[in-house]
């Protein structure tokens, strides 16, 4: 007897899925942008102040949340 379904995990690529949110949100000019932050943030290099860290995170958190919805 089976108690639990084994679920499957969709893969998606976080960075695309944030460079098609950018375009279709924001605009096609802020992506080359929005990319470079985030390949700085996954190396560990600050993009800016603490502000403009915690805006950029939570966008990032918010296409991941948008993504896993799906």
């Amino acid at each position: 007897m089976r108690l639990f379904k084994k679920r499957k995990r969709k893969h998606y690529n976080l960075r695309e899925e944030l460079a098609k949110w950018v375009e279709k949100t924001i605009g096609a000019e802020y992506v080359e942008e929005a990319l470079d932050k985030y390949d700085k943030i996954n190396s560990g290099i600050p993009i800016g102040g603490m502000a403009e860290t915690v805006a950029f995170v939570g966008m990032v958190e918010t296409v991941k949340a948008e993504v896993e919805g799906r």
